[in-house]
């Protein structure tokens, strides 16, 4: 898992502070993400309403993303975080 951009940055601060039960906090950070300019995902991305339900929403969001952290987040099986990991390396 890297963190490449602020979008990203945000976002797993996001999903800590929520893990933390700090629902302040992590509303604070999805504030920032949401402010962050990113490239939305295409709309035949794999596995896009999951993703977006995490949060997932821009090419930026998964810049640095690995499958274990699209299962925990996202929701995803294995072989859909493949699909999704695969479908961003395409995109850069």
């Amino acid at each position: 898992m890297a963190l490449n951009t602020p979008r990203r940055y945000f976002l797993r601060k996001a999903q800590f502070f929520y893990e933390m039960q700090l629902e302040a906090l992590a509303a604070a950070y999805r504030a920032k993400q949401d402010a962050q300019p990113g490239t939305s995902l295409p709309l035949d991305f794999p596995s896009r309403t999951k993703l977006a339900a995490a949060r997932y929403t821009t090419r930026e969001d998964l810049d640095g993303a690995d499958a274990p952290e699209l299962l925990r987040y996202a929701q995803l099986n294995m072989r859909e975080a493949r699909a999704v990991l695969t479908a961003v390396a395409a995109l850069t």
